[in-house]
């Protein structure tokens, strides 16, 4: 099933008070490099990154972006597609990356929040897989117990109701829509963590040392 996944990091940083993409983790990449490489080392068709005009993209692995496209390039599987409306609210990121993944046709869409740098390939490899298994409903979403949480991937059928959401609104609207039929994926507690205070920040810091120590 072809799935075009959607990384959202446009947004303010207003909770940090900082820029939260650039935040060093312990291997030396960005914070946000950690969940877009995630995404662009996963089984997706194309990722398509939604930033600010003014993003200097230091962030990004210059390997990566070398691959990079701003527009349309049915041989370029990495697009970067900027949102001039960001300051408008999530639904404007949401939507540009909607309308950007619309020009590769796919049959569904994956949204993962560029400041969840703990979510794994792996984890979004099962999270694609398990919508492309169950073709009825009408999208699958990430879970820890507590309800339906990014990532969460669409059918493109849910295209339209999703550029209907304004303003703050965000994909989670969609599955508390009883109207709407979803399938949740457990995934670990800490593949949800985002950067949005210090504390948290902080909290991710040190998983992710911990994690590198296992994995040396």
């Amino acid at each position: 099933m072809q799935t075009t996944g959607i990384v959202l990091a446009a947004g303010k940083s207003t909770r940090l008070g900082r820029d939260k993409l650039s935040v060093t983790m312990p291997d030396g990449r960005s914070l946000a490099a950690w969940t877009l490489e995630a995404a662009l080392n996963s089984g997706l068709d194309q990722v398509v990154c939604v930033v600010k005009p003014e993003d200097s993209l230091e962030w990004v692995s210059e390997v990566w972006l070398r691959t990079s496209s701003y527009t349309y390039n049915p041989e370029s599987r990495f697009r970067i597609a900027l949102c001039r409306d960001y300051s408008g609210g999530m639904a404007n990121s949401l939507h540009c990356g909607i309308w950007t993944a619309m020009e590769y046709r796919p049959k569904g869409v994956l949204i993962l929040m560029a400041d969840q740098p703990l979510l794994t390939t792996e984890e979004i490899n099962h999270v694609a897989a398990v919508l492309g298994a169950n073709p009825m409903c009408d999208y699958v979403s990430g879970t820890d117990g507590e309800g339906g949480k990014p990532p969460v991937a669409f059918r493109s059928h849910m295209f339209g109701p999703l550029l209907s959401l304004h303003g703050d609104m965000g994909a989670r609207k969609m599955l508390r829509n009883p109207k709407y039929q979803g399938v949740q994926v457990t995934l670990p507690q800490e593949s949800f963590w985002d950067a949005d205070t210090e504390p948290q920040l902080q909290r991710i810091l040190n998983y992710a040392e911990k994690r590198m120590w296992r994995e040396a």
